[in-house]
């Protein structure tokens, strides 16, 4: 069974009935217990997984982007009825709820068919430091697979489940990545909610994804990108484009990096950068590497202490001996130490910042090298400290981050590089890192010769009163996304309608969704819209163009400028209120 390999190849199998939902479940299922052991800390029993699918087939299929999709779950994240481990047998509890990243999949219609070994608290990067044992590399089992999300990415990579969740603090969701050789994304740090997963650094935290390709990391990306307001550290975070056209990438001198002396990573590197698809500028990785060496040199080491510190010290038999030796470093750091480290961060911040100013996109190496199990084994700190060398950076510069191939070392291992950007530019970033292997994004994909895309940002959209227009014409819900920061909006007189027009110079991005529909229903379909809005021409967040719902010229003049809103909905929800009062 290949469906297993994307999600939208197991949503078309499902829409065209070429699979039912109990064969994907036992496939998946069967191809979990046939893995490496020390892959899983805990495997849903098949009964478990029938139940879910009797849960699934409540959804309506269109409403439900990911329904009877598989996928794996870190095991520092909660699922309800599950227990959560952080590979610590004795820290183990059993949650009522589930985190708010997997209730958001769930309720989207994946199944999480088991949990995932990892290192011990999520503190490593090396995917050794388990109780459960350490999680073999999927390409050469005698090489290591990375950490801390061990688990999750090699789950991926053997074909057991088309996604899989991880967390990133130090390069936890992009070491394994790379070295697995799949995709490992890392959001903007609070984008993602972080509620129901124990904490390595509170402040610093994110869930991350493993996927085959970056449209599936971009389609799971719309899905659990909503804020929580129940989570402390959750942050509003509006998607933006970049601001140059064309992108321009700068890239850290391959002088200043820090290789091993077989230098067997070098080589892929420079080959990497010459085949970039967009204007390559070189940058300096000093306050990149500095700022990397804060978080196991500075504070967030003992930050590491408040997370677990209590228990690791009523419970010191219970904490693998790497990781207590790492916890342990942390009760050396004074409070004056922090504050300085703190100082030094800022400024570091506003370093990076002025680079991000000429360039739009980052790129790096993942990791500098690959070490076999037993090289981790004679010397677990040092090894470990090399992999984050241009990870560690990525949540303290307030970056988001994206791992991905790029082929492969002398030694047939895996190598892969890390795109890195400002906060908020997440689906901006996939979007490029999706021209830089090819790809075409599932928001935006390849229209089969008898469908059109179609994006709404209005009274079309899901729940809203001309939906029916859509459905009744048998259109199905694609993805959510925005357009391109080159719009503004405006709510029409009736009050029932908004128009979106395109302005490059005082622009937003402004949400929208797109549907696909039969070719054959667009002349229908067409004969329902009326003047001043008309199908045209829209740009979305990837830079990518569909047809879609925009208004001309005259829309604006007895209209109210809505723009600052940036979506249909939210005016709705403030107008509603306002009437209220």
């Amino acid at each position: 069974m290949t469906h297993l390999h994307s999600l939208a190849s197991l949503r078309h199998a499902y829409a065209t009935r070429d699979v039912r939902i109990d064969a994907v479940l036992r496939e998946s299922h069967e191809r979990a217990a046939r893995s490496d052991s020390a892959i899983w800390i805990h495997r849903e029993s098949l009964d478990a997984l029938i139940k879910e699918r009797e849960r699934v087939e409540q959804l309506d299929f269109e409403q439900s982007p990911l329904w009877g999709t598989p996928f794996a779950v870190k095991d520092n994240m909660d699922v309800a009825g599950c227990p959560t481990t952080a590979a610590c047998p004795e820290f183990t509890y059993t949650p009522s709820v589930s985190a708010r990243v997997v209730e958001l999949l769930t309720a989207s219609g994946a199944v999480p068919i088991g949990k995932t070994n990892l290192d011990q608290f999520a503190t490593g990067l090396t995917g050794a430091r388990s109780p459960f044992g350490s999680v073999p590399n999927a390409v050469k089992s005698t090489y290591i697979s990375g950490g801390s999300s061990s688990g999750s990415a090699v789950a991926v990579k053997h074909g057991i489940v088309p996604f899989a969740l991880g967390t990133d603090t130090a390069g936890s969701g992009r070491v394994p990545a790379a070295l697995n050789d799949v995709i490992g994304f890392k959001p903007t740090r609070g984008w993602w909610s972080t509620r129901g997963v124990v904490p390595a650094c509170r402040t610093l935290d994110c869930v991350s994804v493993f996927t085959n390709s970056i449209a599936d990391a971009y389609t799971i990306a719309e899905i659990v990108g909503i804020f929580d307001e129940t989570d402390p550290y959750a942050r509003q975070i509006e998607q933006r484009s970049f601001r140059h056209k064309p992108l321009r990438v700068g890239v850290l001198e391959p002088a200043q990096l820090a290789w091993r002396p077989d230098n067997s990573y070098e080589e892929p590197y420079q080959r990497s950068i010459n085949a970039l698809p967009f204007q390559a500028i070189p940058v300096d990785a000093t306050p990149f590497l500095e700022a990397g060496k804060l978080l196991y040199e500075g504070p967030w080491l003992a930050e590491r202490l408040a997370a677990i510190g209590d228990f690791a010290r009523t419970n010191p038999q219970a904490i693998h001996p790497v990781t207590a030796s790492v916890l342990n470093s942390g009760n050396t750091l004074t409070a004056e130490e922090c504050f300085k480290a703190q100082y030094r961060l800022a400024e570091l911040c506003r370093e990076v910042e002025a680079i991000f100013a000429s360039v739009d996109i980052v790129v790096s190496p993942t990791v500098p090298t690959h070490f076999t199990q037993n090289e981790v084994q004679q010397d677990p700190i040092n090894t470990n400290s090399q992999l984050g060398v241009f990870t560690h950076c990525a949540n303290l510069l307030d970056l988001c981050a994206i791992a991905v191939p790029a082929g492969i070392t002398a030694q047939g291992l895996p190598f892969g590089i890390s795109l890195l950007a400002p906060a908020g530019h997440d689906l901006a970033l996939l979007s490029a890192a999706s021209k830089l292997t090819g790809e075409t994004l599932n928001s935006t994909s390849v229209e089969s010769s008898d469908v059109l895309h179609i994006a709404v940002c209005g009274a079309h959209m899901q729940g809203q009163p001309l939906n029916k227009e859509l459905t009744k014409r048998h259109a199905t819900h694609v993805t959510k996304t925005h357009t391109a920061a080159n719009y503004r909006f405006y709510a029409l007189p009736d009050g029932k309608r908004p128009a979106l027009i395109r302005n490059e110079k005082h622009g937003e991005a402004i949400e929208l969704e797109i549907w696909s529909m039969p070719k054959r229903e667009l002349g229908g379909f067409l004969t329902s819209v009326d003047r001043p809005l008309a199908i045209g021409s829209v740009e979305l967040a990837d830079g990518q163009w569909v047809h879609g719902f925009v208004g001309d010229s005259s829309a604006t003049a007895a209209a109210t400028d809505i723009t600052k809103f940036r979506s249909w909905r939210r005016y709705r929800e403030h107008d509603s209120a306002k009437d209220q009062c």
